[in-house]
């Protein structure tokens, strides 16, 4: 995503959401994951952006390496039907 550091918060707060309601695993950073510019190119110029980023993919690429390390050692979860509920009375 790139938008201003707090421009984008509900947005980001979505794809979260989706995430997690999902039951996806998701890395994390050390702020939200976003960087800043307006032109090609200026986005590199963005030194704590660039550091969230990187942040970013090492920890995507150490879930990845965890995940593939515990397949033949963990049993995956069974699937639940989502059971839905109208609030409606």
């Amino acid at each position: 995503m790139a938008v201003r550091r707090s421009g984008g918060v509900p947005t980001f707060e979505q794809l979260n959401n989706y995430i997690d309601y999902s039951e996806m695993v998701m890395a994390s950073s050390n702020y939200w994951n976003v960087i800043h510019g307006t032109t090609p190119g200026e986005a590199m110029q963005d030194e704590e952006g660039m550091q969230i980023m990187s942040v970013l993919g090492k920890n995507m690429a150490w879930i990845l390496k965890f995940i593939d390390s515990g397949k033949n050692n963990v049993k995956e979860n069974e699937r639940e039907d989502k059971i839905f509920m109208s609030f409606i009375r």
